[in-house]
């Protein structure tokens, strides 16, 4: 559960006034540990309507059952929904539902290996499947290909990550450090990007501009914590519960969450 309680937790640093977390019941008490302030719900929610944004992935599980859930979500939810880790795991395994039938505005932030499983879920390079090489080699690429297959919002992480939309649009981040290589540091990312989209939604953004902007200025401030949390401790030291925290600080440096090309 530490993958969502750093999910959580850097919700709550970037301004979510409530985070609930979507688990078993047997382990609410390990996300209370974690993060106290966030309140848990079971897994067999029904009613998402009042949640401003959702993100799934962190600490999920691949397992048709999980996939059953993330569908009912994408098709049930018209609100900005991230998708990590898991998520995008069990989309690549056990199928991508057709654009068309997704009411939810997605943001999509894999890593090389899971862009690569999504690409060859869509057919690949025709006769040849893409690794994570592949990837790798051309980001601005393939995260564009993702982007207007699925409709969705793609963060290509990395150095200097790229934020590839559907319209066709790509920004690429100027912040961020190698100390930032660390485990849990995409689940903080995760919780980043979903609190700015709920606070966009909740301000009134059409869902579909708030996954962008989210993932835009979500990327962005991501890595300025971690280049905050690398002046305290050192980019060797650096750890993903430093930059949860960190993001505090780098969502303070922003007046509002506009981007301009």
């Amino acid at each position: 559960m530490g993958a969502a309680v750093l999910a959580c937790r850097a919700a709550f640093r970037s301004g979510s006034g409530l985070v609930a977390a979507c688990c078993d019941p047997s382990l609410f008490s390990d996300v209370h540990a974690g993060v106290p302030e966030a309140t848990c719900v079971a897994r067999d929610i029904q009613d998402l309507a009042k949640y401003d944004a959702a993100a799934i992935g962190p600490g999920l599980g691949v397992t048709p059952e999980n996939h059953a859930r993330i569908v009912s979500v994408l098709q049930g939810f018209d609100g900005p929904v991230v998708l990590d880790a898991d998520a995008l795991n069990c989309l690549s395994q056990y199928g991508i539902p057709s654009p068309e039938t997704v009411r939810a505005k997605l943001v999509l932030t894999p890593h090389a290996g899971e862009a690569a499983k999504l690409v060859n879920a869509l057919g690949g390079l025709g006769s040849a499947a893409a690794g994570a090489s592949d990837i790798a080699k051309n980001r601005e690429l393939f995260g564009t290909l993702l982007a207007e297959k699925l409709n969705a919002v793609t963060v290509m992480k990395g150095a200097g990550s790229l934020v590839c939309c559907p319209d066709g649009s790509v920004y690429e981040n100027t912040t961020g450090n190698a100390g930032m290589a660390t485990g849990g540091s995409g689940d903080v990312l995760t919780g980043m990007i979903s609190s700015f989209a709920g606070q966009l939604a909740a301000q009134g953004v059409p869902a579909a501009e708030a996954a962008k902007r989210a993932a835009v200025c979500g990327v962005y401030l991501h890595g300025l914590a971690g280049d905050l949390a690398a002046r305290q401790w050192g980019q060797a030291g650096l750890m993903a519960s430093d930059l949860a925290d960190y993001a505090a600080l780098a969502r303070q440096s922003f007046d509002n969450f506009t981007v301009t090309d």
